[in-house]
């Protein structure tokens, strides 16, 4: 009787492996993996936890347990603008984003980073929930960028607030979400 279970159960694991349905969740995850990871430097993706964009009922999958604080996030699929997306976060830069989400104030008290280093796509500069060009909504492109997120917004003074790709600017000043926008090339 066990040799009957264990041969059953590996039939079905077998055929699991080989079902085209299940080949295509791992490579579509491994897609989505090396997405998150291309967003930092390999030092931090590569210990980073990767997640997915959340789906239909809202939920976030993991795709891949890290072990160093960080998150990466792949990009979302292609469309109009936004060809990637991919980033990855700090502890902090990632509870400002939670706080975003979720139409609350930041509670952050540490400086946060986040990395976006894949980054092609429009957007504007003037509020986070912009997703069309506007005559006020300073829409521009965004590379490749390093994010810092002050918690003190005096630390964002006498900086920029007109995108640009030669030096840093501060991306939805007048929001409690403003943070430094670094372009890397």
């Amino acid at each position: 009787m066990p040799r009957k279970v264990l041969a059953v159960a590996f039939a079905a694991t077998f055929l699991a492996a080989l079902c085209p349905a299940t080949l295509l969740a791992q490579a579509d995850n491994a897609a989505k993996i090396a997405s998150a990871m291309s967003a930092a430097p390999p030092a931090i993706s590569k210990d980073a936890t990767i997640i997915d964009w959340p789906d239909a009922s809202g939920k976030m999958a993991t795709l891949r347990q890290g072990t160093n604080g960080w998150t990466c996030i792949a990009s979302q699929p292609p469309s109009g603008k936004m060809v990637n997306n991919s980033a990855c976060f700090d502890p902090n830069f990632w509870a400002m984003l939670g706080s975003m989400f979720a139409g609350k104030p930041p509670a952050v008290k540490g400086i946060g980073y986040s990395y976006m280093l894949s980054n092609d796509w429009w957007e504007g500069n003037t509020s986070p929930t912009d997703t069309v060009q506007t005559p006020t909504n300073d829409w521009h492109h965004t590379g490749s960028h390093v994010m810092v997120y002050y918690p003190d917004k005096a630390a964002l003074a006498g900086l920029p607030t007109h995108p640009s790709m030669t030096g840093p600017y501060v991306m939805w000043p007048n929001t409690p979400y403003a943070h430094v926008m670094w372009p890397v090339k």
